[in-house]
Formats: structure tokens, C-alpha cells, sequence
């Protein structure tokens, strides 16, 4: 058995904004700054900058500031659901998923996204294990109160997928990952065998192959066994 390690936004699901002077797909982080006007958009497009600069210490401090940003501009818990229930899966993930052989692979996602988006797949496609970087907590009012944050993004993918692999005692060559963003490079270059999904250019020098379709998948997933 090896573990299947998928990246969420922008790999299972589409990545429909892209903000003007970013370079990091996302389903629901640059979705809520564009929900959340010009303002918003702008506050997020500098705390791109700052982390391209090297100014946060680690991605949860960029979070934190994402947050802020957030709870500035009043992010109500109805336009989150809706942002949620509205993301649309990438082509053929709804074919591909049910069909892997779950007695070869088990499938873990880990992404720098939202717990919720994630739990949309886990109930579609029962996927047991999930980590995801945050988890927004509501107050009765309808606004953002708390949060739960988790450092899954970047070379901290990595961390999640060592727990996993010793979790069910596998070697450290007993996985295959697949992505799309510049973020997941640190994750790709450790990965046995990876897969970029229409990768960013800095993603597809690393990966070991590169698909257009998610239908290529399972044609895939084969070679490693060999």
C-alpha cells in the first residue's frame, strides 16, 4: 500500500480568482477577499508581498494576518458556507476518486486551505485523513470568532505526510503526491513520485510528470508499482 497525498485548492478544486499580483493558486482565501471588496482585495494582495519578501516568520503568522483582513471587513459565517458549497470540482476529480483501488492507496489530503473545503471531500469520496492549514469557529452573531490553525502548507506539508507514513508503517519511498501551486515544490521535490496538476512553472520542474487532465491520473498511479 502507499499513501496518495493530494493537494485541495487548485488541484481537486478550481481555483476561479486569481488576484492581480499574486502567485499562489486558491479556492477560498483570494474568493473571501474578492467577496469582501476592494478594500479586502487590496490588504490581501500586500500580505502576498510580504510573504514573497520573506517578512512573516512562518505561514501561520501569514494567516493571522489573512484573519485580521477577514474580520476587518466583517466575514460573515453565511458567506463563508457559501463560498464552501459553491466551489466547483476540477474536471474528472468526481469520475477519478471513487475510482482508486483504496486496497493500493490510501488517499490523504493536505492543504494550506480551509478544514471545510476539505471536508466536502472527505464526505464525497469518504476520504478518512485530512489536514488542513484553518478552520473558522463562528459566533452566534454570525461573525468570525475563532479559528484553529494548523502549519500545513509549504515544506510543512511535509511533516503531515511523515505522520501519516508511520502511522501506517510505511517506508519513506510508499507515496505518491499530487499538486498545482508553487507552494507544494518543498513537498513535491521530497515526494517518491510526484504529479503536477497543470503545475506552476517552478511546481513542474520538480514533479516527475505533469497532467492537464485528472483523468491522466489513474494511468499514473500504476507506474510507481513498477
Amino acid at each position: 500500500m502507499r499513501l496518495l497525498v493530494l493537494d485541495v485548492e487548485g488541484t481537486l478544486f478550481e481555483a476561479r480568482i486569481r488576484l492581480p499580483g499574486t502567485d499562489i493558486n486558491s479556492t477560498i482565501w483570494q474568493a473571501i477577499a474578492h467577496s469582501l471588496g476592494d478594500d479586502a482585495i487590496a490588504e490581501e494582495v500586500a500580505t502576498h508581498k510580504r510573504w514573497e519578501a520573506g517578512d512573516y516568520a512562518n505561514y501561520m503568522q501569514w494567516m493571522e494576518d489573512t484573519i485580521a483582513i477577514h474580520r476587518r471587513y466583517g466575514l460573515s459565517e453565511g458567506q463563508f458556507r457559501s463560498l464552501i458549497a459553491s466551489a466547483t470540482y476540477n474536471p474528472g476529480v468526481a469520475d477519478v476518486l471513487p475510482r482508486i483501488d483504496r486496497r493500493k492507496y490510501e488517499i490523504v489530503l493536505i492543504s494550506g486551505g480551509f478544514r471545510e473545503l476539505a471536508a466536502r471531500v472527505q464526505r464525497d469520496f469518504l476520504v478518512k485523513h485530512a489536514f488542513a492549514a484553518c478552520e473558522y469557529l463562528f459566533g452566534d452573531d454570525g461573525l468570525l470568532r475563532s479559528w484553529n490553525l494548523l502549519p500545513c502548507d509549504f515544506a510543512g506539508k511535509l511533516d503531515f505526510v511523515q505522520l501519516m507514513l508511520r502511522e501506517y508503517r510505511l517506508d519513506e519511498g510508499r507515496w505518491v503526491f499530487v499538486g498545482d501551486g508553487k507552494n507544494d515544490v518543498q513537498i513535491a521535490e521530497r515526494a517518491p513520485y510526484a504529479i503536477g496538476y497543470r503545475p506552476h512553472a517552478d511546481l513542474e520542474k520538480v514533479c516527475r510528470t505533469s497532467i492537464r487532465d485528472f483523468g491522466e491520473l489513474l494511468r499514473h498511479l500504476e507506474e510507481p508499482a513498477h
